[in-house]
C-alpha cells in the first residue's frame, strides 16, 4: 500500500478568457537533499495541451497538483 506523500502542493486557476502571444515553456522540477520520488499532474478544462498562439480560450480552469515522497530508509 502506498503511504499519503511527505509533501504536496496544488494550485487552481480560472478565466473567463485567456490569449497567448506565445507558447508557453513550461517546466516542472522537483529537489530533495534525501532519496525521494516527485511527480506532478495537471487537469484542464477548454484548454488544450498544445495552445497556440493567438488564440482566444474561453472558460478555461487548470487544476495542478505536485507530490514527494521520501523514499524509505530500510
Amino acid at each position: 500500500m502506498q503511504r499519503e506523500p511527505d509533501l504536496e502542493i496544488a494550485a487552481c486557476a480560472r478565466a473567463e478568457e485567456i490569449r497567448f502571444e506565445c507558447k508557453p515553456a513550461m517546466r516542472v522540477s522537483a529537489h530533495s537533499n534525501a532519496p525521494a520520488t516527485a511527480a506532478s499532474v495537471s487537469h484542464r478544462d477548454n484548454l488544450p495541451g498544445d495552445v497556440e498562439p493567438g488564440v482566444t480560450y474561453r472558460n478555461v480552469s487548470v487544476r495542478w497538483r505536485a507530490w514527494l515522497r521520501l523514499d524509505d530508509p530500510n
